[in-house]
């Protein structure tokens, strides 16, 4: 019986296993297989869709299968399997053209199962996709389902090819969440991943359901979770003890999670060594 051997560890991938810069931190995958060493299950848990998390699931140390989809779907790179899917609603293509109608500079990307389909623009999406080595579809017409989330990401008020978010651009975003929550009231979630990204997905949808679910499977009494951002507010509420980057969202900051290193600073192998204290 190793020192971890009755827990579950769900962590956030972006800005939590990777620093700002979206760089993995070789201190956290350190500590994750000292941690699977010592009897412990590790996954990842986030927002991103199966497709885009792909070249990245080759270099995390997982024993369980991931979360993706902000719990949409639970996938098993190992074997390739799809464990489970919670698909959007048939009304999702009313909520991409309401996006466009709140503001038309908008970026709107219907994820599926094998791809990001996209209408408009952004650079700082378009940047962001391609630094990782994949390529959307940009679409303009009909789109091949199940749409397992949609993600909606700010246009930009000036140059095109500047890779910054704006004060205006955060002003205007943020009207436009609000738009897209009376929208979708009681029909879907709608949430912030980076302050330039709002996610939308199937009301059954849960990053905390989906990790206390596999924490059950895996039959781990304790649950402890990692992120960094709005999306993750479920699954650090179900953990039983829940850790946060120093440097999280600041719509995070005071709630009465455990503050960890920063992510640069490998937030998640600090979480596991003051686990290994706690325990």
């Amino acid at each position: 019986m190793g020192k971890f051997s009755n827990v579950f560890f769900a962590s956030d991938f972006d800005h939590t296993l990777t620093g700002q810069d979206n760089v993995l931190r070789e201190r956290n995958l350190e500590a994750i297989r000292y941690y699977m060493s010592e009897g412990g299950v590790f996954t990842v848990a986030s927002g991103r869709s199966i497709p885009l998390f792909r070249k990245r699931a080759a270099l995390v140390p997982v024993n369980a299968p991931c979360i993706l989809y902000n719990g949409g779907a639970c996938y098993d790179y190992r074997d390739e399997t799809l464990h489970y899917a919670h698909p959007l609603p048939d009304f999702a293509m009313d909520v991409v053209r309401e996006a466009q109608r709140l503001d038309p500079t908008l970026c709107v990307e219907i994820q599926g199962v094998d791809n990001h389909y996209v209408f408009g623009y952004s650079a700082l999406r378009d940047a962001f996709l391609r630094s990782e080595g994949f390529s959307p579809v940009y679409a303009a017409g009909a789109v091949p389902k199940p749409w397992m989330k949609l993600t909606v990401c700010a246009g930009l008020t000036a140059d095109p090819d500047k890779l910054v978010f704006t004060a205006e651009d955060a002003v205007r975003f943020a009207a436009v969440e609000q738009g897209l929550k009376d929208f979708c009231a009681g029909r879907c979630y709608v949430t912030r991943s980076m302050p330039y990204i709002i996610e939308i997905g199937n009301p059954a949808c849960s990053k905390g359901a989906a990790a206390r679910a596999l924490a059950d499977r895996f039959e781990r009494k304790i649950l402890v979770c990692a992120g960094d951002a709005p999306n993750d507010v479920s699954m650090l509420d179900a953990a039983d003890l829940a850790f946060v980057p120093e440097d999280c969202d600041e719509a995070l900051r005071d709630k009465p999670y455990i503050k960890a290193a920063p992510c640069g600073d490998g937030a998640v192998a600090d979480a596991i060594d003051r686990l290994e204290k706690l325990l």
